[in-house]
């Protein structure tokens, strides 16, 4: 009885450092200062960021998708544009937006602003951020209280699913190590 228990503690463990290695938990973020000085900056809470750079870029500063979204935090180069603008930011090129400080700092301040657009709803904010405020401000206004169930995209649903459970797993991951700390 005692190797039964033995035997499904060990899978237990492998199992979950399996999934904490694939939501790159056990990995330094080389990214850490410039997420949190611009989430401070923007009233952002930085494991929201960690958890849409993981699931945007899986940390590839380099990434760029079929769409064209660009950088660690796959920014269409249309928004930049109008990010910079509003930040004030003269002479962004492709190139820059791939650069970490400018990505995170863009990808943060239009995280911000999404979550002021739609009265820090996580739901709509993160659907925004994958498929468009004009999109969501439809489907919105057919529903006044959209739930993930009532994305009609299936790829803006999936998206939205992972970043709150992977935000969801590095906020209790935090708080466990914090107490762990905190107790010692």
């Amino acid at each position: 009885m005692k190797k039964i228990i033995y035997i499904i503690l060990v899978v237990v463990i492998i199992t979950i450092f399996s999934i904490l290695q694939v939501l790159g938990l056990f990995e330094k973020n080389p990214y850490d200062y410039y997420i949190y000085e611009y989430s401070n900056s923007f009233n952002v809470d930085p494991i929201l960021i960690k958890a849409i750079m993981k699931k945007e870029s899986n940390l590839n500063v380099n990434a760029i998708s079929s769409k064209g979204a660009v950088g660690l935090m796959q920014l269409m180069p249309k928004t930049a544009r109008e990010i910079s603008k509003e930040l004030k930011v003269p002479n962004l090129s492709i190139s820059s937006l791939k650069e970490p400080k400018t990505n995170i700092m863009f990808g943060v301040y239009y995280v911000s602003k999404l979550l002021n657009h739609y009265n820090n709803n996580l739901i709509l904010a993160l659907s925004a951020y994958n498929a468009g405020i004009g999109n969501v401000d439809k489907w919105y206004k057919q529903k006044t209280d959209l739930k993930i169930k009532d994305i009609p995209f299936n790829e803006t649903k999936n998206y939205v699913k992972s970043i709150i459970f992977t935000y969801k797993v590095y906020k209790y991951l935090k708080f466990i190590f914090l107490t762990e700390k905190t107790n010692k």
